[in-house]
């Protein structure tokens, strides 16, 4: 950042020349923000670009194929033609019509990845049973080797992290008032903060344990659908090995399907977010006209490589070149503008809207959203109203999730329950309270598995886990 620059943020903050420099800060920002945007998505479309070309699509998806069609129209539209655009609120309006759609499918897509987890921690606690494989396990060393891994470090958050792993894949050994004790343990931290704070744990744990599908679920992507149909159906209990076999080969083939669909969702959602900030800055963006022109023509040539088939051209390489480093320090400069932004728009409300900038800097406010590296990140969020999680309202959440919950139990396998509870654990804080407590859970939960292929089971998990290491 330069020092002129950094001379208007300081005055702001001094209250100096405030209808002078909130539109040279404004000017600032926005060509900061227009121009890595712009930059992100040339490289972020080059990707997609390479993605298509050793894929022959983007994982065959419809709704990739619409998103992409409609980004190609929009850029040409907007950046490309020579007859351009002047009023971007069609614009706007579209790309968040895509955005959502894409947030939509991947809501979809993060449910059935949690339905295929749920099922492989039941089909990995029946392999052995099943195949009649041996793993050696004895007890008292398996826990003292999980124990001595999660404190070889002194970082408190790896620890909580690797305390959550290895939680989620132990034996789940107590009755389910137990894990509702754990679960109010667990919602009474939020006791005095905010109450959307604590309804979006609950609503991630919902989610988790699939309490609550979306629109979709079970009828989109039907090759996904159909096999979490058969092990919905499966008897786990009477599975032969000829069966069990020719699951775990389409459950393979299906998560590499689906891991693939969230990677190209992802990737185009990085582009989709770019497009976004570009187009809401673009109204007010007054950058280095080089800069600008070297980007467009990049742009150009990827956006014909896509339409006819072809291959990106050469000159789209040289490029980089001329762009090289831009990115890094545009990147630097919009943390020192966004930094600040949040109390400008608190404390000078009322001059911003005098001189209306009030429209500009709420599209800077959603930029920073969608800069922030949260992908799917919900730019329409709606915060209660500062209301505080007190004592009252935590009970009444905990009791309506654990009704939930209990339902859920009452009409599942127990194999499914434990998978559920495991699931749900791993996504708790931590709560114990003490080495000593944590050390007596691991030995009880490996001393009472239920039958020596559960035991197997979680000592390989264990062991491959601690090994990563």
């Amino acid at each position: 950042m330069n020092s002129e620059n950094k001379k208007v943020i300081k005055e702001i903050m001094h209250n100096k020349e405030l209808e002078r420099n909130l539109p040279a800060y404004a000017g600032a920002y926005t060509d900061a923000v227009y121009g890595f945007s712009m930059i992100h998505f040339v490289l972020d479309y080059y990707t997609l670009k390479e993605v298509e070309n050793d894929t022959c699509g983007i994982s065959n998806d419809n709704t990739l194929d619409y998103v992409m069609n409609e980004i190609h129209t929009l850029l040409f539209e907007i950046i490309l033609s020579q007859h351009m655009e002047k009023d971007y609120s069609d614009a706007v309006g579209k790309i968040d019509d895509i955005r959502n759609l894409l947030i939509q499918k991947m809501m979809l897509l993060t449910a059935y990845t949690d339905g295929m987890q749920l099922y492989e921690y039941i089909l990995n606690r029946v392999e052995y049973g099943i195949t009649k494989e041996e793993y050696k396990v004895e007890e008292s060393s398996l826990a003292a080797r999980v124990f001595r891994y999660l404190f070889n470090d002194n970082d408190k958050m790896v620890i909580n992290s690797k305390i959550q792993m290895v939680t989620a894949q132990l034996p789940i050994r107590m009755t389910k008032n137990r894990f509702y004790d754990y679960l109010t343990d667990t919602l009474n931290i939020y006791n005095g903060s905010e109450a959307s704070a604590l309804n979006d744990f609950i609503e991630r744990l919902r989610t988790t344990a699939l309490l609550d599908k979306p629109k979709g679920y079970g009828e989109e992507y039907p090759e996904i659908a159909g096999f979490i149909h058969t092990l919905d159906e499966v008897d786990f209990k009477n599975l032969d090995l000829e069966g069990f076999k020719a699951l775990m080969e389409q459950f393979a083939i299906t998560t590499q399907h689906i891991t693939e669909l969230v990677s190209n969702y992802m990737r185009v959602m990085e582009l989709v977010n770019d497009f976004y900030s570009m187009i809401l800055t673009l109204p007010y963006e007054n950058c280095e006209v080089d800069f600008s022109n070297t980007c467009t023509t990049m742009l150009k040539g990827i956006h014909d490589a896509f339409v006819s088939g072809g291959e990106i051209p050469d000159y789209v390489d040289d490029g980089f070149i001329r762009i090289e480093g831009v990115q890094e320090k545009l990147g630097e400069d919009i943390i020192q503008y966004e930094s600040v932004l949040p109390d400008i728009m608190d404390v000078h409300k009322d001059i911003i809207g005098g001189i209306m900038l009030d429209k500009r800097l709420n599209g800077l406010a959603l930029t920073s959203k969608l800069l922030s590296g949260s992908l799917f990140v919900d730019l329409n969020h709606d915060v209660e109203e500062s209301r505080i999680a007190d004592s009252d309202y935590i009970l009444k959440k905990r009791d309506e999730l654990v009704k939930e919950l209990s339902d859920f139990f009452e009409c599942h396998t127990k194999e499914m329950n434990r998978a559920v509870m495991a699931s749900l654990f791993a996504s708790m804080p931590v709560l114990f309270n003490s080495q000593d407590e944590i050390k007596e859970y691991i030995e009880y939960s490996l001393g009472h598995c239920g039958n020596s292929s559960e035991l197997m089971a979680c000592a390989k998990i264990l062991d491959d886990l601690m090994a990563e290491e």
